[in-house]
């Protein structure tokens, strides 16, 4: 990070490429473009700058950084520094570097001491911290407890001999026990359709608490029964998943999500039979509390906040005092999502599972009081819940793993089996049939193309970003597509080839939607604030057109309405408004399932296409909705597999054939004995 900022500071005003930054800063070394990428957001931490107002160091868009704040040249330059011609951004000038660079150690530090980095410098160069906690002592040694990818959440008992974990097969769940030492597992509650959202075992191990609901919303219902089993009994009612009991076993902390502007979602506390329920925390829409951890000592409730729509490392690891409700930083590291935590058994910290932007995996971290966050797996898995024994000697996780393929269906005989072209997460059709879609085929989210007879597949974009949901102009020769590449979600162009690629949106970026008939305005849902906005084609002002109505929003291609779907008890209502006014002129009550995953308009704006799906995302079927009819009709049945959960669907203009990305998340179960 130093030998980065020294050689920004060394060209000041001047555009730095990468290669140029590679063979600078990693001169004997072959690392990727990440590098640069992570460290850059590291400075910035440091120096309290915004990637998009920057005082001192700016991105340029698929050229490079440059260094902004005004340097002394009296401290700052060198003889050959005077040539204005010399081609920086290219190939580094080693022997000039090495000059400057006894003058230049002065000025950072004063840079980084102005920047009030004084605090994040201990963090950085603090000797190591010891743990007496001997999962953290012992080499990394990992065992599987499952393989068949249906294990979703976990728990350990205290004495380190059980674990408690769900499991789903045929979209039921059932929760199931294993005995550690002689490997039996036994079903402690029966299958059923409910959805299960969290589990915990008592300090005294005799009992668990798990989250579960039926097909009727997103609150679920917090349970306790004895470890093998029993009657369950309902402690409390309209909650999330995350829950945490107390170290005496007489406190448990909740979240509750009510999803309004005021109090999108609130952390509580009360009393283990669930009175005496206690406000601890409200944050407002968009931002989310997640996962939440009682402290050993019951003082602190440290948990999970912030928001992950616009890609961008805004999530914290707050505590908050459960008697004076004081809010404090736990670390100054923000992550893209922090999943889970555990506490350490002597308090000395906490272990928790969290993604930080640019690296696209979720790996287990360290946490110590001071504050310094160290991460513990650097292997290729992404580990999800966590649970720690009450000696620190055995660690449970989770990991997740994407396995989802792209089909084309003939919509005429949709039985007929479809055609499959490998990893996908995005997808939609251009005017000419082909097919554009994101896809991590090669280790990064990138934009691919595929012709319509399926012969000709093609990488558009290669970059360490992450780039999502590609949609076409009406003539398709202009892809409009999501990018991370500058810090946050932004609307960003390429040409049908790949090639001139550039950015839309700087400000409120978000899922391009549709172009206006006259070729001159993108319409885009923000991704932050859910409202649907416009910008024109090339970039320029960003434009509120309407307020945030509902789920799945679509634009007709007319541009005249816009379709949605809201969510009322075991019904989805599906509704058709003008624009701009919002008004409703078309409702329909959907019964057939409890979930609309995915919705499109036809090309011609006579019907609306959908996909259901159940509570666990299978036994899918695609429908179409005319504008002109009361009910609608049943196209295929998608049963088997999840169903991709964010734009994995795509109609193509001639409503011949409809692409669908199929398949599921698989879990599975670990247990870890050393994290050194």
């Amino acid at each position: 990070m130093f030998d980065l900022l020294l050689v920004l500071v060394q060209h000041p005003g001047r555009v730095l490429g990468k290669d140029f930054l590679l063979k600078s800063v990693w001169p004997d070394s072959f690392v990727e473009e990440g590098n640069i990428t992570f460290n850059i957001r590291q400075l910035r931490k440091a120096l309290d700058d915004n990637v998009q107002s920057p005082l001192y160091i700016e991105t340029i868009p698929r050229r490079g950084y440059r260094f902004l704040a005004p340097v002394d040249a009296s401290t700052a330059t060198s003889p050959d520094d005077t040539d204005p011609a010399a081609d920086i951004s290219q190939s580094p000038d080693d022997s000039s570097s090495s000059a400057r660079r006894p003058y230049l150690i002065a000025v950072i530090a004063a840079v980084l001491l102005i920047a009030g980095a004084v605090g994040f410098g201990g963090w950085l160069f603090r000797d190591r911290e010891t743990s007496s906690i001997p999962v953290l002592s012992t080499p990394f040694e990992e065992e599987k407890l499952s393989t068949d990818g249906s294990v979703f959440h976990i728990a350990i008992s205290p004495d380190g001999k059980n674990v408690v974990y769900t499991h789903r097969i045929s979209g039921k769940q059932s929760i199931w026990l294993r005995q550690l030492e002689t490997g039996n597992n036994v079903p402690i509650v029966p299958a059923s359709d409910d959805f299960y959202g969290g589990l915990a075992i008592s300090p005294d191990g005799n009992s668990i608490y798990f989250v579960r609901g039926s097909q009727q919303g997103p609150q679920l219902a917090i349970y306790r029964m004895p470890i093998f089993g029993g009657v369950p009994q309902k402690v409390l009612e309209g909650t999330q998943g995350w829950i945490s009991i107390s170290g005496k076993g007489d406190k448990i902390s909740y979240v509750r999500c009510p999803y309004t502007d005021d109090d999108y979602c609130s952390l509580y506390i009360a009393d283990i039979d669930g009175q005496h329920e206690k406000k601890l925390v409200t944050r407002p829409r968009p931002i989310r509390i997640g996962d939440n951890k009682i402290s050993p000592d019951g003082k602190t409730v440290a948990f999970a906040v912030g928001q992950s729509r616009t890609s961008s490392n805004q999530f914290a690891a707050i505590g908050v005092d459960v008697e004076t409700g004081v809010e404090r930083e736990l670390t100054p590291e923000k992550f893209f999502n922090i999943a889970y935590f555990t506490w350490l058994p002597d308090q000395s910290g906490f272990l928790m599972t969290a993604m930080q932007l640019p690296e696209r995996n979720y790996r287990i971290w360290n946490v110590a009081s001071s504050g310094r966050a160290t991460r513990l797996t650097s292997d290729a898995e992404t580990y999800s819940r966590l649970g720690l024994d009450a000696n620190g000697r055995l660690l449970v996780s989770t990991q997740v793993e994407p396995d989802f393929r792209l089909m084309v269906y003939n919509a005429d005989d949709p039985k007929a089996a479809p055609h499959v072209f490998g990893d996908a997460n995005t997808v939609t059709f251009a005017s000419d049939g082909k097919l554009y879609f994101s896809s991590q085929r090669t280790g990064n989210a990138d934009i691919w193309s595929l012709s319509a007879d399926g012969n000709e597949l093609r990488q558009l974009t290669n970059d360490p970003a992450a780039e999502a949901v590609p949609m076409l102009s009406a003539d398709a020769k202009a892809v409009f597509f999501i990018s991370d590449r500058s810090g946050t979600n932004q609307i960003w162009r390429m040409e049908a080839d790949g090639t001139n690629q550039r950015p839309v949106t700087t400000d409120e970026g978000g899922s391009p939607l549709r172009i206006s008939p006259d070729g001159l305005w993108l319409y885009y849902r923000s991704s932050l604030r859910g409202t649907l906005r416009r910008v024109g084609v090339n970039g320029g002002p960003e434009e509120l057109v309407m307020k945030d109505l509902g789920r799945h929003m679509v634009i007709s291609p007319d541009l005249k309405r816009i379709a949605y779907s809201q969510r009322s008890g075991l019904e989805n209502v599906l509704m058709v408004a003008s624009i701009p006014d919002g008004q409703i002129e078309k409702t329909w009550r959907i019964t057939s399932a409890p979930n609309l995953a995915h919705l499109t308009w036809s090309h011609d704006g006579t019907y609306l296409a959908y996909v259901l799906t159940d509570d666990a995302r299978e036994i899918g079927g695609m429908w179409y909705q005319p504008l002109n009819e009361n009910s609608p009709r049943q196209i295929a049945d998608l049963s088997g597999d999840e169903i991709a959960e964010v734009a994995g669907f795509s109609l193509s203009d001639d409503a011949k054939r409809f692409a669908i990305i199929k398949g599921k998340w698989k879990h599975d179960a670990v247990l870890i004995r050393g994290l050194k």
